[in-house]
Protein backbone atom coordinates (compact mmCIF):
# COMPACT_ATOMS: atom_id res chain seq x y z
CA UNK A 1 0.00 0.00 0.00
CA UNK A 2 1.52 3.28 -1.07
CA UNK A 3 0.22 5.92 1.29
CA UNK A 4 2.24 8.93 0.10
CA UNK A 5 1.35 11.49 -2.53
CA UNK A 6 4.48 13.59 -2.47
CA UNK A 7 7.59 14.32 -0.51
CA UNK A 8 6.19 17.55 0.94
CA UNK A 9 2.66 16.31 1.54
CA UNK A 10 1.02 13.78 3.80
CA UNK A 11 -1.90 11.41 3.58
CA UNK A 12 -4.52 11.12 6.31
CA UNK A 13 -5.38 7.54 7.31
CA UNK A 14 -8.68 6.80 9.04
CA UNK A 15 -8.94 3.49 10.88
CA UNK A 16 -11.21 1.75 13.31
CA UNK A 17 -10.17 -0.93 15.78
CA UNK A 18 -8.72 -4.33 14.94
CA UNK A 19 -11.24 -7.02 13.99
CA UNK A 20 -13.57 -4.27 12.75
CA UNK A 21 -17.33 -4.41 13.12
CA UNK A 22 -19.76 -2.54 10.88
CA UNK A 23 -19.83 0.57 13.06
CA UNK A 24 -16.04 0.82 12.94
CA UNK A 25 -15.83 0.36 9.16
CA UNK A 26 -18.77 2.59 8.28
CA UNK A 27 -17.63 5.45 10.49
CA UNK A 28 -14.10 5.26 9.05
CA UNK A 29 -15.34 5.43 5.46
CA UNK A 30 -17.81 8.26 6.12
CA UNK A 31 -15.38 10.34 8.19
CA UNK A 32 -12.70 9.89 5.52
CA UNK A 33 -15.09 11.38 2.96
CA UNK A 34 -15.93 14.31 5.24
CA UNK A 35 -12.28 15.12 6.00
CA UNK A 36 -11.39 14.72 2.32
CA UNK A 37 -13.86 17.45 1.42
CA UNK A 38 -12.74 19.72 4.24
CA UNK A 39 -8.95 19.36 3.97
CA UNK A 40 -8.64 18.83 0.19
CA UNK A 41 -6.03 16.20 1.00
CA UNK A 42 -5.88 12.53 0.20
CA UNK A 43 -7.73 10.76 3.01
CA UNK A 44 -7.82 6.96 3.03
CA UNK A 45 -10.02 4.69 5.13
CA UNK A 46 -8.46 1.41 6.24
CA UNK A 47 -9.92 -1.97 7.16
CA UNK A 48 -7.74 -3.29 10.03
CA UNK A 49 -8.65 -6.93 9.54
CA UNK A 50 -11.04 -9.12 7.57
CA UNK A 51 -14.32 -7.76 6.25
CA UNK A 52 -17.25 -9.72 7.68
CA UNK A 53 -19.94 -11.13 5.40
CA UNK A 54 -22.46 -8.71 6.87
CA UNK A 55 -20.15 -5.77 6.25
CA UNK A 56 -19.60 -6.94 2.67
CA UNK A 57 -23.35 -7.07 2.18
CA UNK A 58 -23.82 -3.55 3.51
CA UNK A 59 -21.15 -2.03 1.26
CA UNK A 60 -22.47 -3.90 -1.78
CA UNK A 61 -26.07 -2.90 -1.04
CA UNK A 62 -25.21 0.78 -1.24
CA UNK A 63 -22.70 0.47 -4.09
CA UNK A 64 -19.69 1.46 -2.02
CA UNK A 65 -16.15 0.11 -2.19
CA UNK A 66 -14.99 -1.35 1.14
CA UNK A 67 -11.88 0.22 2.67
CA UNK A 68 -8.48 -1.24 1.92
CA UNK A 69 -7.42 -4.12 4.16
CA UNK A 70 -4.33 -3.39 6.21
CA UNK A 71 -2.32 -5.41 8.73
CA UNK A 72 -0.23 -2.56 10.13
CA UNK A 73 0.67 1.07 9.58
CA UNK A 74 4.38 0.90 10.31
CA UNK A 75 6.18 3.49 8.16
CA UNK A 76 8.01 1.62 5.42
CA UNK A 77 10.75 2.40 2.95
CA UNK A 78 8.20 2.94 0.18
CA UNK A 79 6.69 5.76 2.23
CA UNK A 80 9.96 7.71 2.37
CA UNK A 81 11.64 6.83 -0.92
CA UNK A 82 11.89 9.28 -3.82
CA UNK A 83 12.41 8.91 -7.53
CA UNK A 84 15.98 9.44 -8.70
CA UNK A 85 17.38 9.62 -12.24
CA UNK A 86 19.05 6.39 -13.31
CA UNK A 87 22.08 5.92 -15.54
CA UNK A 88 21.67 3.30 -18.30
CA UNK A 89 24.38 0.69 -18.01
CA UNK A 90 25.09 0.94 -21.72
CA UNK A 91 25.84 4.66 -21.62
CA UNK A 92 29.39 5.99 -21.39
CA UNK A 93 31.28 7.04 -18.30
CA UNK A 94 31.49 10.47 -19.91
CA UNK A 95 27.69 10.66 -20.02
CA UNK A 96 27.47 9.33 -16.45
CA UNK A 97 29.74 12.10 -15.15
CA UNK A 98 27.47 14.65 -16.83
CA UNK A 99 24.36 13.10 -15.28
CA UNK A 100 25.94 13.12 -11.84
CA UNK A 101 26.81 16.79 -12.23
CA UNK A 102 23.32 17.73 -13.45
CA UNK A 103 21.55 15.79 -10.69
CA UNK A 104 23.47 17.45 -7.88
CA UNK A 105 23.46 14.09 -6.06
CA UNK A 106 26.58 12.37 -4.75
CA UNK A 107 25.72 9.16 -6.59
CA UNK A 108 23.14 7.67 -8.94
CA UNK A 109 21.84 4.15 -9.65
CA UNK A 110 22.92 2.26 -12.74
CA UNK A 111 20.39 0.11 -14.63
CA UNK A 112 21.37 -2.74 -16.96
CA UNK A 113 19.93 -3.42 -20.38
CA UNK A 114 17.45 -5.86 -18.84
CA UNK A 115 16.15 -3.13 -16.54
CA UNK A 116 17.75 -4.61 -13.43
CA UNK A 117 19.72 -2.67 -10.85
CA UNK A 118 23.51 -3.01 -11.18
CA UNK A 119 24.87 -0.69 -8.50
CA UNK A 120 25.41 2.89 -7.42
CA UNK A 121 27.88 5.10 -9.28
CA UNK A 122 29.61 8.03 -7.61
CA UNK A 123 32.50 10.24 -8.67
CA UNK A 124 34.56 8.58 -5.95
CA UNK A 125 34.07 4.97 -7.03
CA UNK A 126 34.42 6.01 -10.69
CA UNK A 127 37.81 7.55 -9.96
CA UNK A 128 38.75 4.55 -7.83
CA UNK A 129 37.92 2.22 -10.72
CA UNK A 130 39.95 4.26 -13.20
CA UNK A 131 42.92 4.31 -10.84
CA UNK A 132 42.80 0.60 -10.01
CA UNK A 133 45.80 -0.21 -12.19
CA UNK A 134 46.83 -2.95 -9.78
CA UNK A 135 44.00 -5.17 -11.02
CA UNK A 136 44.28 -4.41 -14.73
CA UNK A 137 47.24 -2.23 -15.61
CA UNK A 138 46.09 -1.60 -19.15
CA UNK A 139 42.61 -0.36 -18.28
CA UNK A 140 43.67 2.01 -15.53
CA UNK A 141 43.72 5.76 -16.03
CA UNK A 142 47.42 5.61 -16.92
CA UNK A 143 47.15 2.58 -19.22
CA UNK A 144 46.53 2.58 -22.96
CA UNK A 145 43.72 0.01 -23.02
CA UNK A 146 40.11 1.17 -23.49
CA UNK A 147 37.10 -1.14 -23.40
CA UNK A 148 34.37 0.36 -25.56
CA UNK A 149 32.62 0.17 -28.91
CA UNK A 150 32.88 2.31 -32.04
CA UNK A 151 29.41 3.63 -31.35
CA UNK A 152 30.24 4.81 -27.81
CA UNK A 153 33.60 6.25 -28.89
CA UNK A 154 31.89 8.39 -31.53
CA UNK A 155 29.47 9.79 -28.92
CA UNK A 156 32.22 10.75 -26.51
CA UNK A 157 34.45 12.28 -29.22
CA UNK A 158 31.54 14.05 -30.94
CA UNK A 159 32.74 12.51 -34.17
CA UNK A 160 31.45 10.99 -37.40
CA UNK A 161 32.56 7.79 -39.08
CA UNK A 162 33.75 7.86 -42.66
CA UNK A 163 33.92 4.06 -42.52
CA UNK A 164 32.55 1.87 -39.76
CA UNK A 165 32.53 -1.88 -39.14
CA UNK A 166 30.72 -3.64 -36.26
CA UNK A 167 30.03 -0.32 -34.49
CA UNK A 168 28.02 -1.86 -31.62
CA UNK A 169 30.54 -4.56 -30.69
CA UNK A 170 32.36 -3.84 -27.43
CA UNK A 171 36.03 -4.79 -27.33
CA UNK A 172 39.41 -3.78 -25.91
CA UNK A 173 41.35 -1.16 -27.86
CA UNK A 174 45.09 -0.56 -27.48
CA UNK A 175 45.36 3.19 -28.09
CA UNK A 176 48.43 4.84 -29.66
CA UNK A 177 49.09 8.44 -30.66
CA UNK A 178 50.95 9.08 -33.91
CA UNK A 179 53.12 11.91 -32.59
CA UNK A 180 56.40 10.70 -34.14
CA UNK A 181 57.78 10.11 -37.59
CA UNK A 182 56.46 7.25 -39.68
CA UNK A 183 59.53 5.03 -39.24
CA UNK A 184 59.58 5.46 -35.48
CA UNK A 185 55.83 5.01 -35.24
CA UNK A 186 56.00 1.82 -37.29
CA UNK A 187 58.56 0.39 -34.90
CA UNK A 188 56.47 1.46 -31.92
CA UNK A 189 53.27 -0.40 -32.89
CA UNK A 190 52.78 -4.04 -31.80
CA UNK A 191 52.00 -6.78 -34.27
CA UNK A 192 48.34 -7.32 -33.28
CA UNK A 193 46.24 -5.21 -35.64
CA UNK A 194 42.65 -5.89 -34.59
CA UNK A 195 42.94 -4.28 -31.15
CA UNK A 196 44.82 -1.18 -32.27
CA UNK A 197 43.35 2.32 -32.33
CA UNK A 198 45.50 5.19 -33.63
CA UNK A 199 44.99 8.88 -32.88
CA UNK A 200 46.37 11.02 -35.68
CA UNK A 201 46.02 14.53 -37.05
CA UNK A 202 46.76 15.83 -40.54
CA UNK A 203 49.30 13.09 -41.36
CA UNK A 204 48.45 11.45 -44.74
CA UNK A 205 51.42 9.07 -44.50
CA UNK A 206 50.16 7.80 -41.14
CA UNK A 207 46.64 7.52 -42.58
CA UNK A 208 47.93 5.29 -45.37
CA UNK A 209 50.07 3.22 -43.05
CA UNK A 210 47.19 2.63 -40.59
CA UNK A 211 44.89 1.45 -43.35
CA UNK A 212 47.49 -0.80 -44.95
CA UNK A 213 48.21 -2.31 -41.52
CA UNK A 214 44.45 -3.07 -41.28
CA UNK A 215 44.13 -1.46 -37.84
CA UNK A 216 40.77 -1.64 -36.07
CA UNK A 217 40.27 2.11 -35.72
CA UNK A 218 41.86 5.35 -36.88
CA UNK A 219 40.77 8.57 -35.15
CA UNK A 220 41.50 11.71 -37.16
CA UNK A 221 41.54 14.81 -34.94
CA UNK A 222 40.77 18.42 -35.81
CA UNK A 223 38.29 17.32 -38.50
CA UNK A 224 41.18 16.95 -40.94
CA UNK A 225 40.37 15.46 -44.37
CA UNK A 226 41.20 11.91 -45.44
CA UNK A 227 42.26 11.14 -49.00
CA UNK A 228 39.49 9.37 -51.00
CA UNK A 229 41.91 6.65 -52.08
CA UNK A 230 42.72 5.95 -48.44
CA UNK A 231 38.99 5.80 -47.68
CA UNK A 232 38.51 3.29 -50.45
CA UNK A 233 41.31 1.15 -49.06
CA UNK A 234 39.81 1.43 -45.55
CA UNK A 235 36.54 -0.01 -46.85
CA UNK A 236 38.41 -2.86 -48.50
CA UNK A 237 40.45 -3.69 -45.39
CA UNK A 238 37.53 -2.96 -42.98
CA UNK A 239 39.34 -0.21 -41.12
CA UNK A 240 37.00 2.14 -39.27
CA UNK A 241 37.84 5.84 -39.62
CA UNK A 242 36.40 8.41 -37.20
CA UNK A 243 36.78 12.15 -37.78
CA UNK A 244 36.38 14.37 -34.70
CA UNK A 245 36.63 18.15 -34.25
CA UNK A 246 38.50 17.63 -30.97
CA UNK A 247 42.28 17.96 -30.63
CA UNK A 248 44.50 15.01 -29.78
CA UNK A 249 44.91 15.88 -26.08
CA UNK A 250 41.14 16.06 -25.59
CA UNK A 251 40.64 12.81 -27.48
CA UNK A 252 43.15 11.03 -25.26
CA UNK A 253 41.41 12.23 -22.08
CA UNK A 254 37.91 11.44 -23.30
CA UNK A 255 38.66 7.98 -24.65
CA UNK A 256 39.01 6.58 -21.13
CA UNK A 257 35.45 7.77 -20.48
CA UNK A 258 34.00 6.01 -23.53
CA UNK A 259 33.75 2.74 -21.61
CA UNK A 260 30.18 1.59 -20.80
CA UNK A 261 29.10 2.30 -17.24
CA UNK A 262 28.11 -1.34 -16.68
CA UNK A 263 31.80 -2.30 -16.84
CA UNK A 264 32.51 -0.30 -13.68
CA UNK A 265 33.40 -2.20 -10.52
CA UNK A 266 30.65 -1.24 -8.06
CA UNK A 267 31.23 -1.32 -4.28
CA UNK A 268 30.67 -4.77 -2.82
CA UNK A 269 29.42 -3.44 0.53
CA UNK A 270 26.46 -1.68 -1.08
CA UNK A 271 23.41 -1.31 1.19
CA UNK A 272 20.15 -2.04 -0.62
CA UNK A 273 16.61 -1.69 0.72
CA UNK A 274 13.28 -3.12 -0.41
CA UNK A 275 10.04 -1.10 -0.58
CA UNK A 276 8.42 -3.21 2.16
CA UNK A 277 11.23 -2.82 4.71
CA UNK A 278 9.98 -1.22 7.92
CA UNK A 279 11.83 1.99 8.74
CA UNK A 280 12.24 0.87 12.34
CA UNK A 281 14.10 -2.25 11.12
CA UNK A 282 16.54 -0.49 8.76
CA UNK A 283 16.98 2.89 10.45
CA UNK A 284 20.31 2.02 12.09
CA UNK A 285 21.64 0.47 8.88
CA UNK A 286 20.82 3.62 6.94
CA UNK A 287 22.26 5.97 9.56
CA UNK A 288 25.41 3.87 9.89
CA UNK A 289 26.03 3.62 6.14
CA UNK A 290 28.75 5.78 4.64
CA UNK A 291 26.54 6.96 1.75
CA UNK A 292 23.60 9.39 1.90
CA UNK A 293 21.59 7.93 -1.01
CA UNK A 294 20.41 4.34 -0.51
CA UNK A 295 18.87 2.44 -3.46
CA UNK A 296 15.51 0.69 -3.14
CA UNK A 297 15.19 -2.51 -5.19
CA UNK A 298 12.24 -4.90 -5.55
CA UNK A 299 12.35 -8.70 -5.51
CA UNK A 300 13.19 -8.75 -9.25
CA UNK A 301 16.12 -6.39 -8.65
CA UNK A 302 14.40 -3.54 -10.41
CA UNK A 303 15.01 -0.07 -9.04
CA UNK A 304 11.94 1.51 -7.44
CA UNK A 305 13.54 4.63 -5.91
CA UNK A 306 16.02 5.76 -3.29
CA UNK A 307 16.00 6.85 0.34
CA UNK A 308 17.92 9.93 1.42
CA UNK A 309 19.45 9.66 4.87
CA UNK A 310 18.19 13.10 5.93
CA UNK A 311 14.59 12.00 5.24
CA UNK A 312 14.73 9.81 8.35
CA UNK A 313 14.48 12.94 10.49
CA UNK A 314 11.30 14.11 8.77
CA UNK A 315 7.85 13.23 10.19
CA UNK A 316 6.13 10.22 8.59
CA UNK A 317 4.32 11.26 5.40
CA UNK A 318 0.91 10.44 6.86
CA UNK A 319 -1.30 11.26 9.84
CA UNK A 320 -3.81 9.10 11.70
CA UNK A 321 -7.45 9.49 12.69
CA UNK A 322 -8.83 6.84 15.06
CA UNK A 323 -12.54 6.01 15.01
CA UNK A 324 -14.59 3.74 17.28
CA UNK A 325 -11.62 3.25 19.62
CA UNK A 326 -8.82 5.22 21.23
CA UNK A 327 -6.72 2.61 23.05
CA UNK A 328 -3.47 1.76 21.30
CA UNK A 329 -3.89 -1.95 22.12
CA UNK A 330 -6.95 -1.98 19.84
CA UNK A 331 -5.29 -0.04 17.01
CA UNK A 332 -3.33 -1.31 14.07
CA UNK A 333 0.29 -2.18 14.92
CA UNK A 334 2.55 0.76 14.16
CA UNK A 335 0.07 3.48 15.09
CA UNK A 336 2.40 4.56 17.89
CA UNK A 337 4.89 5.71 15.23
CA UNK A 338 2.40 7.96 13.44
CA UNK A 339 1.10 11.36 14.62
CA UNK A 340 -2.54 10.98 15.68
CA UNK A 341 -4.47 14.13 14.77
CA UNK A 342 -8.04 13.18 15.68
CA UNK A 343 -10.17 10.67 17.57
CA UNK A 344 -13.91 10.04 17.15
CA UNK A 345 -15.18 7.49 19.66
CA UNK A 346 -17.93 6.45 22.06
CA UNK A 347 -15.91 4.21 24.39
CA UNK A 348 -13.92 4.80 27.55
CA UNK A 349 -10.83 6.98 27.19
CA UNK A 350 -7.67 4.93 27.55
CA UNK A 351 -5.33 6.33 24.92
CA UNK A 352 -1.72 7.25 25.47
CA UNK A 353 -0.74 10.93 25.77
CA UNK A 354 -0.16 12.76 22.49
CA UNK A 355 2.76 15.07 21.77
CA UNK A 356 0.50 17.87 20.53
CA UNK A 357 -3.17 18.82 21.06
CA UNK A 358 -5.60 16.85 18.91
CA UNK A 359 -9.27 17.02 17.99
CA UNK A 360 -11.22 14.58 20.18
CA UNK A 361 -14.90 13.92 19.61
CA UNK A 362 -16.47 11.63 22.19
CA UNK A 363 -19.97 11.21 23.54
CA UNK A 364 -22.13 8.76 25.45
CA UNK A 365 -23.90 7.26 22.44
CA UNK A 366 -24.39 3.76 21.12
CA UNK A 367 -22.52 4.12 17.84
CA UNK A 368 -19.59 6.03 16.38
CA UNK A 369 -21.62 6.35 13.17
CA UNK A 370 -24.02 8.53 15.16
CA UNK A 371 -21.21 10.99 15.88
CA UNK A 372 -20.04 11.03 12.26
CA UNK A 373 -23.58 11.55 10.97
CA UNK A 374 -23.98 14.45 13.40
CA UNK A 375 -20.76 15.99 12.02
CA UNK A 376 -22.15 15.92 8.48
CA UNK A 377 -25.36 17.52 9.65
CA UNK A 378 -23.80 20.20 11.84
CA UNK A 379 -21.36 21.43 9.19
CA UNK A 380 -23.95 21.36 6.41
CA UNK A 381 -22.14 18.84 4.23
CA UNK A 382 -24.40 16.92 1.87
CA UNK A 383 -24.81 13.23 2.53
CA UNK A 384 -25.73 10.92 -0.34
CA UNK A 385 -28.08 7.97 0.00
CA UNK A 386 -25.12 5.57 -0.16
CA UNK A 387 -23.18 7.01 2.78
CA UNK A 388 -26.40 7.63 4.70
CA UNK A 389 -27.34 3.97 4.31
CA UNK A 390 -23.88 2.88 5.40
CA UNK A 391 -24.01 5.06 8.52
CA UNK A 392 -27.51 3.81 9.30
CA UNK A 393 -26.23 0.23 9.07
CA UNK A 394 -23.48 1.09 11.54
CA UNK A 395 -25.94 2.56 14.03
CA UNK A 396 -28.51 -0.24 13.95
CA UNK A 397 -25.81 -2.94 14.12
CA UNK A 398 -23.98 -1.38 17.08
CA UNK A 399 -27.17 -0.51 19.01
CA UNK A 400 -28.96 -3.73 18.01
CA UNK A 401 -31.72 -1.80 16.25
CA UNK A 402 -31.71 0.87 18.97
CA UNK A 403 -32.53 -1.73 21.65
CA UNK A 404 -29.13 -1.79 23.34
CA UNK A 405 -28.88 0.02 26.69
CA UNK A 406 -26.11 2.08 25.12
CA UNK A 407 -28.67 3.71 22.81
CA UNK A 408 -28.96 7.46 23.33
CA UNK A 409 -31.47 10.00 22.07
CA UNK A 410 -28.90 11.22 19.54
CA UNK A 411 -28.68 7.69 18.10
CA UNK A 412 -32.43 7.70 17.52
CA UNK A 413 -32.46 11.18 15.96
CA UNK A 414 -29.57 10.40 13.61
CA UNK A 415 -31.09 7.04 12.64
CA UNK A 416 -34.38 8.74 11.79
CA UNK A 417 -32.59 11.35 9.68
CA UNK A 418 -30.46 8.74 7.90
CA UNK A 419 -33.55 6.67 7.09
CA UNK A 420 -35.01 9.67 5.24
CA UNK A 421 -31.80 10.40 3.35
CA UNK A 422 -31.07 6.77 2.41
CA UNK A 423 -34.65 5.77 1.65
CA UNK A 424 -34.39 2.59 3.71
CA UNK A 425 -35.50 1.76 7.23
CA UNK A 426 -33.22 0.52 9.96
CA UNK A 427 -35.51 -2.45 10.53
CA UNK A 428 -35.14 -3.50 6.90
CA UNK A 429 -31.35 -3.29 7.12
CA UNK A 430 -31.31 -5.25 10.36
CA UNK A 431 -33.41 -8.03 8.83
CA UNK A 432 -31.04 -8.21 5.87
CA UNK A 433 -27.96 -8.38 8.08
CA UNK A 434 -29.41 -11.00 10.40
CA UNK A 435 -30.46 -13.15 7.43
CA UNK A 436 -26.83 -13.59 6.43
CA UNK A 437 -25.33 -16.84 7.72
CA UNK A 438 -24.25 -16.45 11.32
CA UNK A 439 -20.64 -16.72 12.43
CA UNK A 440 -21.42 -19.68 14.70
CA UNK A 441 -23.09 -21.52 11.84
CA UNK A 442 -20.39 -21.24 9.18
CA UNK A 443 -17.09 -19.88 10.50
CA UNK A 444 -14.13 -21.71 12.07
CA UNK A 445 -13.69 -21.25 15.80
CA UNK A 446 -10.66 -18.98 15.36
CA UNK A 447 -12.68 -16.57 13.22
CA UNK A 448 -15.62 -16.64 15.63
CA UNK A 449 -13.55 -15.57 18.64
CA UNK A 450 -11.36 -13.19 16.65
CA UNK A 451 -13.88 -11.55 14.35
CA UNK A 452 -14.97 -8.82 16.78
CA UNK A 453 -12.42 -9.02 19.55
CA UNK A 454 -11.19 -6.15 21.70
CA UNK A 455 -8.26 -6.31 24.07
CA UNK A 456 -7.96 -4.37 27.33
CA UNK A 457 -5.41 -3.80 30.08
CA UNK A 458 -6.46 -2.80 33.59
CA UNK A 459 -4.56 -3.08 36.88
CA UNK A 460 -1.82 -4.96 35.00
CA UNK A 461 -4.32 -7.61 33.92
CA UNK A 462 -4.77 -8.33 30.21
CA UNK A 463 -8.10 -9.57 28.93
CA UNK A 464 -10.11 -9.81 25.71
CA UNK A 465 -13.83 -9.60 25.02
CA UNK A 466 -15.27 -10.85 21.74
CA UNK A 467 -18.88 -10.54 20.64
CA UNK A 468 -21.03 -12.19 17.99
CA UNK A 469 -24.69 -11.57 17.22
CA UNK A 470 -26.93 -14.60 16.71
CA UNK A 471 -30.59 -15.48 16.46
CA UNK A 472 -30.04 -19.01 17.75
CA UNK A 473 -28.04 -19.40 20.98
CA UNK A 474 -28.27 -23.18 20.67
CA UNK A 475 -25.37 -22.96 18.20
CA UNK A 476 -23.16 -21.80 21.06
CA UNK A 477 -23.98 -24.94 23.08
CA UNK A 478 -23.32 -27.18 20.07
CA UNK A 479 -19.85 -25.71 19.53
CA UNK A 480 -18.97 -24.94 23.15
CA UNK A 481 -16.09 -27.44 23.44
CA UNK A 482 -14.55 -26.37 20.13
CA UNK A 483 -14.82 -22.67 20.97
CA UNK A 484 -13.47 -23.20 24.49
CA UNK A 485 -10.41 -25.02 23.10
CA UNK A 486 -9.74 -22.17 20.68
CA UNK A 487 -10.11 -19.61 23.46
CA UNK A 488 -7.60 -21.52 25.61
CA UNK A 489 -5.12 -21.41 22.75
CA UNK A 490 -5.63 -17.65 22.44
CA UNK A 491 -5.19 -17.16 26.19
CA UNK A 492 -1.90 -19.05 26.14
CA UNK A 493 -0.62 -17.51 22.90
CA UNK A 494 -1.49 -13.91 23.78
CA UNK A 495 -0.68 -14.25 27.50
CA UNK A 496 -4.17 -13.21 28.59
CA UNK A 497 -5.61 -13.40 32.08
CA UNK A 498 -9.16 -13.77 30.78
CA UNK A 499 -11.10 -14.20 27.53
CA UNK A 500 -14.85 -13.81 27.26
CA UNK A 501 -16.96 -14.62 24.18
CA UNK A 502 -20.30 -12.79 24.40
CA UNK A 503 -22.98 -14.30 22.15
CA UNK A 504 -25.95 -11.94 21.84
CA UNK A 505 -29.51 -12.55 20.66
CA UNK A 506 -30.80 -9.05 19.92
CA UNK A 507 -34.33 -10.24 19.13
CA UNK A 508 -34.78 -11.89 22.55
CA UNK A 509 -32.59 -9.26 24.23
CA UNK A 510 -30.31 -11.72 25.98
CA UNK A 511 -26.73 -12.99 25.83
CA UNK A 512 -24.59 -15.88 27.00
CA UNK A 513 -20.92 -15.69 27.93
CA UNK A 514 -18.24 -18.33 27.37
CA UNK A 515 -15.61 -17.34 29.95
CA UNK A 516 -12.10 -18.78 30.32
CA UNK A 517 -9.17 -17.46 32.32
CA UNK A 518 -7.73 -17.15 35.80
CA UNK A 519 -10.05 -18.93 38.27
CA UNK A 520 -10.38 -15.91 40.58
CA UNK A 521 -11.62 -13.80 37.65
CA UNK A 522 -14.10 -16.39 36.40
CA UNK A 523 -15.41 -16.97 39.96
CA UNK A 524 -16.02 -13.24 40.32
CA UNK A 525 -18.43 -13.06 37.38
CA UNK A 526 -21.85 -12.05 38.80
CA UNK A 527 -23.84 -14.17 36.35
CA UNK A 528 -25.73 -17.46 36.62
CA UNK A 529 -23.68 -20.44 35.47
CA UNK A 530 -25.59 -22.64 33.01
CA UNK A 531 -22.81 -25.02 31.97
CA UNK A 532 -19.06 -25.58 32.02
CA UNK A 533 -17.52 -22.12 31.60
CA UNK A 534 -20.88 -20.83 30.29
CA UNK A 535 -22.94 -18.05 31.88
CA UNK A 536 -26.41 -16.63 31.26
CA UNK A 537 -26.70 -12.83 30.86
CA UNK A 538 -30.38 -11.89 30.42
CA UNK A 539 -30.84 -8.27 29.35
CA UNK A 540 -27.14 -7.87 28.54
CA UNK A 541 -26.68 -6.64 24.96
CA UNK A 542 -23.72 -4.27 25.12
CA UNK A 543 -20.13 -5.29 25.58
CA UNK A 544 -19.07 -1.69 26.07
CA UNK A 545 -21.72 -0.45 28.49
CA UNK A 546 -22.74 -3.58 30.36
CA UNK A 547 -20.03 -6.27 30.23
CA UNK A 548 -16.86 -4.15 30.16
CA UNK A 549 -17.70 -2.08 33.30
CA UNK A 550 -18.34 -5.32 35.18
CA UNK A 551 -15.00 -6.72 34.01
CA UNK A 552 -13.17 -3.54 35.06
CA UNK A 553 -14.61 -3.79 38.56
CA UNK A 554 -13.43 -7.41 38.74
CA UNK A 555 -9.90 -6.60 37.50
CA UNK A 556 -9.71 -3.73 39.97
CA UNK A 557 -10.47 -6.14 42.81
CA UNK A 558 -8.37 -9.07 41.59
CA UNK A 559 -5.44 -6.96 40.48
CA UNK A 560 -4.87 -5.35 43.87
Amino acid sequence: MNRTEGKNDYVILVSGHRNPDIDSLASAVALAELRRRQTKRKVTALCPGVLSDRAKHLFARFGLTPPESCNDVYPRVRDLMCEVPAIPGGSTLFDAVGRLRESGLPRLPVIGGDGKFLGMLSSLNLLSDLLSSGRDEGRGLTGRRVHSSLELIAKVLEGEYLTSFQPETAQDFEVYVAAMGLDSFEEHLPANNRELAVIVGDRPEIHLYAVNRKLRLMIVTGSRPVDPLILQAAKTFEVSILVTPLDSATVIRRLKFSAPVEQTRFPEDQLELTPSDRIRDVRNQILGHFEDVIPVVDCDRRLTGAVFKQRLNAPPPFRMILVDHNEIEQSLPGVEEIPIIEVVDHHRIGMMPTATPIKFTGDVVGSTCTLVAAMFRSCGESLGADLAGLLLGGIISDTLLLKSPTTADLDRRMAEWLEKVSGVTGETLMQELMSIDSALAVKPAAEVIGGDRKDYTDHELHFALAQVEETNLELLHQRRDELAAEIRRAVERDKLDFFGLLVTDAVRETSQLLAIGRPEIVRSLPYRKIGPELFDLPGILSRKKQLLPQMLSITAAVGK
